[in-house]
């Protein structure tokens, strides 16, 4: 069976891993002349590698480290200390650091610890997150019609608990604040990651992304036979009168016949080439309901060294809202003699919430990076910026907002050759690098076993 995957991002490489392994036939047609999607990253004039975010391995992303393990790279990657890190005023840090204790003990105990929430946090925070740790998968779904803040009082936790601890994690899950996101997504981590002790470890790649985990996956893929093209964005379908595909056509007006079509475009880009004789589904419809969020990330190259923190950290009432020294997470880039790298620091900066930003000028938006730089690494006062990258994304991940998630698809669409893989789509995850992944599992699975039965037995869903 032959297969065309359109968007070489992790849902799009995480099918492809599937199928090639199958033994069927894969095409990948990316865009871009990067791989990676929202993972990409690529090599700029001075060899810098430029990321379009900072992406981290969780523990919890057990479908994703399965697809690195399978293509030989679970390696590239380095377990961090099991602690959020809140970067404070004037080189002071504020720790959540989990006891060594069977889950949830371990997250209890450890908030008791924390040293920037009061007592009484603690405890709203005890009773509050009960519901959300004893809930099943129904139970989040049916509260996706409040936001999380909604979700937050309404089971008597405190408002500085939300703030000081949550909104960070808001602002880094969905790049959007806590009275906007909806309770759903937020809930379903405490569960995850709140019930499974290894699930809430910082993994950083050793290099990057792109050189880690992108990379492996498409020699990976080629070494199976299949086949990926850059530089090949896809312009339409051309259908048969039962309004099944044809073929794709690309922008340059190449026409690609397959077996089966699957989209790993980003939702936004899906609405695009959806033909109008599919609307009459309300599967296609719904795909309007959706909207990014804007997010921009920004690099920052110093002279110097102005932390030592070895970790993913968290920042409130700053521009950025989580980061890291990747001069020191990612032990095999940005060292000293690659690019512009001095051996100073290398900060990796996620800006969020960025809807304000999207029209700034970069220069605008570096300036206001670095006042907050100044106020939160008082070393960094006296360090020079050798270099600085911003890249803009004004639609991201999908935004999750309350009511949207019923509007999730499946990966089968009412076009028996048709396919949806992506964050976005329907899997117990959220918008992210594992819903990505598993979406590329799901989305295989479900093909195979609608087009090409006799293979599905084989199928390594585990």
């Amino acid at each position: 069976m032959k297969v065309a995957i359109f968007g070489a991002g992790v849902a799009g490489l995480s099918a492809a891993i599937e199928l090639v392994e199958r033994g069927h036939t894969v095409e990948i047609y990316e865009k871009r002349k990067v791989l990676g999607g929202k993972v990409s990253v690529w090599k700029d004039t001075d060899g810098d590698s430029v990321e379009s975010g900072l992406h981290i391995v969780f523990g919890g992303y057990t479908q994703l480290q399965e697809y690195l393990r399978r293509i030989g790279a679970a390696d590239n990657y380095l377990w961090k200390d099991h602690a959020l890190i809140y970067a404070e005023s004037d080189g002071r840090q504020s720790f959540f650091r989990k006891a060594n204790l069977p889950s949830p003990w371990a997250e209890v105990v450890g908030g008791l610890q924390a040293d920037f929430l009061t007592m009484w946090d603690k405890i709203s925070l005890i009773k509050g997150l009960y519901p959300a740790l004893a809930g099943n998968e129904e139970y989040f779904r049916s509260q996706d019609h409040m936001t999380y803040a909604e979700w937050h009082h309404l089971h008597g936790a405190s408002e500085n608990s939300l703030q000081k601890l949550w909104r960070a994690i808001a602002l880094a899950m969905n790049f959007i604040e806590p009275n906007v996101i909806s309770a759903r997504p937020m809930i379903t981590i405490f569960k995850y990651f709140g019930t499974d002790y290894a699930a809430t470890k910082f993994g950083f790649f050793r290099k990057n992304p792109g050189d880690s985990m992108i990379e492996p996956m498409r020699q990976y893929i080629q070494s199976k036979g299949g086949r990926i093209f850059i530089d090949a964005p896809l312009s339409r379908f051309e259908l048969n009168e039962d309004q099944t595909i044809r073929c794709a056509v690309l922008r340059d007006g190449h026409k690609i016949e397959a077996d089966a079509y699957i989209s790993a475009l980003p939702v936004h880009n899906v609405k695009k080439v959806i033909p109008n004789e599919w609307l009459r589904h309300d599967y296609f419809r719904n795909l309007h309901e959706f909207v990014g969020s804007p997010v921009a990330n920004c690099q920052l190259w110093f002279d110097r060294k102005i932390t030592d923190t070895d970790n993913l950290m968290f920042s409130q009432g700053t521009v950025f809202a989580t980061f890291a020294d990747v001069s020191i997470t990612c032990p095999e880039d940005f060292q000293a003699g690659m690019g512009s790298a001095s051996g100073g620091s290398v900060m990796s900066l996620v800006l969020a919430p960025a809807h304000q930003l999207m029209d700034l000028p970069n220069e605008v938006i570096i300036s206001m990076v670095m006042k907050d730089i100044h106020d939160r690494f008082p070393k960094s006062r006296d360090a020079k910026l050798l270099k600085s990258t911003l890249v803009k994304i004004p639609q991201s991940v999908y935004k999750a907002v309350p009511d949207v998630d019923k509007f999730r698809p499946d990966q089968i669409s009412p076009v028996r050759n048709f396919f949806l893989a992506g964050d976005y789509t329907y899997q117990r995850y959220l918008a992210s690098m594992e819903g990505a992944a598993l979406s590329g599992r799901q989305v295989a699975e479900k093909l195979i076993t609608k087009l090409a039965p006799a293979t599905a037995a084989t199928l390594n869903l585990s």
